[in-house]
């Protein structure tokens, strides 16, 4: 972890998942991200997604891998 960029408390993320990067692309200017300042934190690519709370863990997406891609924002006030 030492590695990896930390993040402060003003910083704000927003990952988008879709089933194709025009889907992402629709929704990032959808929500005016760009607009608001919003970049891209890393490459975007295919991913398996799980939840878990509770002692328990759940597949998502029927256990689809789909695109993801998460955006940043550094707050500077």
């Amino acid at each position: 972890m030492d590695q990896m960029r930390q993040s402060n408390d003003r910083d704000e993320f927003i990952t988008i998942i879709g089933a194709s990067m025009a889907e992402i692309n629709a929704e990032y200017h959808a929500q005016g991200l760009a607009d608001r300042d919003f970049s891209i934190v890393h490459k975007i690519g295919r991913h398996r997604f799980t939840r878990v709370g509770g002692g328990a863990s759940e597949h998502m997406f029927d256990g689809q891998s789909m695109i993801a891609a998460t955006f940043t924002r550094s707050r500077r006030n």
